[in-house]
């Protein structure tokens, strides 16, 4: 047991020896590689970091402006509901004038058709009247006076009339 605690330095020599030529041989093949490797993976990283960041940002960007656009589309649609409204008081405005008119003119027409059946039925009745009359003063007196006469008698009759 006491060798086992012994230095050797023989083998402690060849150890050293064989330690640097390996890492003499790790560090002319392998080293580079695994540093230009971690370099390389470290730049990508820091690569997609800021590709991140700009889409990110890019994202952003986008929301806002759809943000925006969707706020001038509401005040745009609430502008052309507006103007529907306003549009559709002035057509309804204009539909109860339009209706009014044609109620009037229909009173109108419809007062003048009065008149004139109201002046056509006493021209009727001044006639008959007259008629009645003429056959009236025919039965009193007994024979038929000239037509004309007869006629023009009871016209001044009915003047008479409308003057008091």
């Amino acid at each position: 047991m006491e060798a086992l605690l012994r230095p050797d330095y023989g083998l402690a020599f060849w150890t050293v020896i064989n330690f640097l030529v390996l890492a003499f041989i790790l560090a002319k093949l392998a080293w580079k590689p695994v540093i230009a490797a971690l370099d390389a993976r470290e730049k990508q990283i820091a690569a997609d970091i800021a590709g991140a960041k700009a889409a990110n940002e890019e994202a952003q960007k986008m929301r806002d402006d759809i943000k925006t656009r969707l706020e001038e589309a509401a005040q745009e649609a609430l502008l052309k509901m507006k103007q529907a409204a306003a549009l559709g008081e002035r057509e309804k405005q204009k539909i109860i004038d339009e209706a009014k008119a044609q109620a009037a003119s229909a009173l109108a027409a419809a007062r003048l058709q009065i008149q004139a059946d109201t002046a056509k039925a006493a021209e009727e009745l001044k006639k008959d009247f007259v008629d009645t009359a003429m056959l009236a003063v025919k039965k009193v007196v007994g024979r038929e006076a000239g037509a004309l006469a007869n006629k023009k008698l009871v016209e001044d009759f009915l003047e008479d009339i409308k003057i008091k």
